[in-house]
């Protein structure tokens, strides 16, 4: 799942951004919560709106939002310096997720810094480059924000992209123990998001171990590296949105899985959506809720809305449409199977035998190409080797069946019957999401038919995807995730969880799992205590009221679905192998807050040090004897005395619901206010 903007992402928009926005002036600025828009207008062009969402975007949107009735004075102050100023130009810092827009006039000019890493950042340099105004101040180990202070751009991560040859990804990778996406992304300024599609572009797994790659795979994985800087290099092509094909039960419509500036490798059997620019897609992915659209804006956005729900009806029958496909591939890779039996268990043995006997795949390789001159049956088979993913490539009657050397001959046909079973089953699930989508569609046109009735909400709040699971932001600013239950713990495990990540789980009995994303440089020591504190709250610890417990991490390669031969594994369960890296001792607590964004209080909760990073309005909570229920109205009546009198009418539309999503199973109590 992708829900911001990458270094090449940001790259890759800047064009868009450079049209649309230098020589043109700043009318205005709008701030809603952690999204600033720019207004600008271009002398005979017309207006633009340039977002900003600290730390996930910037792009232009079409979106008009109303005024709110009173700008914070972060953005009175910016106002009052970039307001008819002229956009002199727009810049990416290194290839960084860092964008610099220079504005001023004949006597001054002055830098709007767009940090987008992280949690993000929003500075005003002023004509020396010192920090005039931050929305964030701090101190790093590497640099200091803080007020009148000469700006400092971070440390550059990695090698640059564009430099690297051949035999420089040859270099780059050695030394590593790790996977290749992890090295991949610790070393060069990519994030795991692209160093994933480089290895689908190479057809090589991306869990697969620095150590353990043949030379078949590195060239494999030159190529596609290759390809992947080439298409950076040409620019946005088919900009789209990709949509879930396996929604929850609990979604209308399917969730949008990534905003892409080209098409992924990644997804390719997935349904998505085209846009003409880069900034729609953007746009589109994330949205806007009603409370933010003008008035007069409202129709129009219900209209836009319609015109949504029949690309998604479009794009649902476009994906049964695969998914009968590859039901129907499948049955035949099956049928095949069974009508080579002989010559499929043949290839296999020989190739198991082979590595049994410690031959590496290079050798074998060589082996198969001197049978087939020899003209051998086996050996003219095989069409290829794929060593990083264990599978072998052949020709069953003019077509090309992929074969797991792992798997036997009968077990290779049951697996591809499985596989024609699941697609199938996920056409039910796919016509009864159309259902809805046509009956949320039905619906808005006969509000749009009766223009008499009262213009009703279109959109609530838009929830991101990690809402669904438990969720904090750590106070580094990475994203953990959590499962709620055992069905959720397979789907985020399986789903979720790429090969740059963090897997941890506590060691009692009931915990979640529980995942760091990492977009590229791996967390801090921070991180991984708050991740550990996390999974040990949400577990057993606190409905048997213990002050604190023990939990471990481990890398995505270490995780397995699939039981040693002969043994059995419960749904939801996992193997780990290797070894586990233990943080003791982490205490049973969490802070349960409020985040204001724009016209929405969003209830939060997570280890203390992170909860407190993100708001001022929290508190914190440790396993007691008041029932969960008391507790709750306990939580928001105290959140409702922190904020500021503006704002408690916020609290109040908290739905109780959702406060109760964000605290543990069980019984609990306040220990302090602040």
């Amino acid at each position: 799942m992708k829900d911001s903007m990458s270094n090449t992402d940001i790259r890759l928009i800047l064009p868009e951004l450079r049209e649309v926005g230098e020589g043109a002036f700043i009318k205005n600025v709008y701030q809603y919560g952690s999204i600033f828009v720019l207004k600008l207008y271009q002398p005979g062009g017309g207006t633009a709106q340039l977002l900003i969402q600290l730390g996930t975007r910037i792009h232009l949107t079409e979106y008009a939002r109303k005024a709110p009735r009173q700008p914070p004075h972060f953005c009175t102050v910016l106002r009052k310096y970039l307001r008819e100023k002229r956009v002199i130009s727009i810049k990416q810092h290194d290839l960084d997720r860092i964008v610099i827009i220079e504005v001023g006039d004949d006597n001054e000019t002055y830098k709007l810094v767009a940090e987008m890493f992280g949690s993000g950042n929003l500075l005003l340099l002023d004509p020396k480059d010192t920090i005039f105004i931050a929305m964030h101040y701090k101190k790093m180990r590497d640099r200091d924000i803080i007020p009148k202070a000469v700006y400092e751009f971070p440390p550059q991560r990695g090698e640059d992209i564009f430099n690297i040859s051949e035999e420089s990804l040859d270099s780059l990778l050695e030394g590593s123990n790790a996977n290749i996406v992890r090295t991949l992304a610790s070393r060069l300024n990519l994030d795991s998001h692209s160093c994933e599609e480089i290895c689908a572009l190479a057809n090589v797994s991306p869990r697969l171990m620095v150590p353990e790659i043949d030379s078949q795979s590195l060239a494999d994985l030159n190529k596609g590296y290759l390809e992947f800087t080439q298409r950076l290099k040409r620019g946005v092509s088919g900009a789209n949105v990709v949509l879930d094909n396996e929604p929850s039960e609990d979604d209308d419509e399917p969730d949008y899985v990534a905003f892409l500036p080209f098409g992924f490798e990644l997804y390719r059997e997935q349904p998505c959506q085209t846009f003409d620019t880069f900034s729609e897609a953007v746009d589109e992915f994330f949205g806007v809720s009603e409370s933010e659209l003008e008035d007069e804006q409202l129709e129009d956005a219900q209209t836009k809305e319609e015109k949504r729900l029949q690309r998604i009806i479009e794009k649902q029958e476009e994906s049964i449409h695969s998914l009968a496909e590859k039901a129907e591939r499948m049955r035949e890779v099956g049928e095949l199977i069974y009508s080579h039996f002989t010559i499929a268990q043949e290839i296999l043995d020989t190739i198991t035998k082979a590595r049994t006997d410690g031959i590496p795949w290079d050798d074998i390789i060589k082996r198969i190409e001197e049978g087939k001159k020899k003209g051998i049956s086996t050996a003219l088979h095989i069409e290829r080797i794929i060593p990083s993913q264990g599978q072998i490539v052949v020709q069953l009657n003019g077509s090309d069946v992929i074969l797991d050397v792992r798997l036997t001959a009968q077990d290779n046909a049951s697996l591809a019957y499985d596989q024609a079973k699941k697609a199938e089953s996920k056409i039910n699930g796919a016509k009864t999401q159309i259902d809805k989508t046509k009956a949320k569609l039905a619906k808005l046109e006969s509000i749009i038919a009766e223009p008499e009735t009262k213009k009703v909400a279109i959109k609530k709040r838009t929830k991101k995807w990690y809402e669904k699971y438990r969720w904090f932001i750590s106070s580094e600013g990475y994203l953990v995730i959590g499962g709620r239950d055992a069905k959720s713990n397979e789907t985020l495990a399986k789903r979720q969880m790429s090969a740059n990540d963090i897997f941890l789980h506590a060691t009692i009995h009931g915990a979640p799992y529980t995942v760091i994303k990492v977009p590229d440089e791996a967390p801090g020591e921070t991180t991984l205590k708050e991740a550990a504190q996390f999974a040990v709250t949400f577990s057993r610890a606190w409905l048997d009221g213990l002050t604190g417990g023990d939990a471990f991490w481990v890398n995505p390669e270490q995780v397995s679905f699939t039981p040693p031969a002969g043994e059995y594994l419960p749904a939801g369960s996992v193997m780990l192998y290797g070894t586990k890296n233990y943080i003791r001792n982490v205490p049973v607590e969490l802070s349960v807050g409020i985040l204001i964004d724009g016209e929405y209080a969003i209830p939060i909760s997570g280890p203390p040090t992170a909860v407190e990073s993100q708001t001022d309005y929290f508190v914190k909570v440790i396993p007691g004897e008041t029932k969960k229920g008391q507790l709750v109205k306990d939580v928001l009546s105290r959140l409702k005395q922190l904020v500021p009198e503006d704002q408690v009418v916020l609290i109040e539309q908290v739905p109780q619901e959702d406060m109760m999503r964000v605290l543990p199973s069980g019984e609990g109590r306040i220990i302090n206010v602040s």
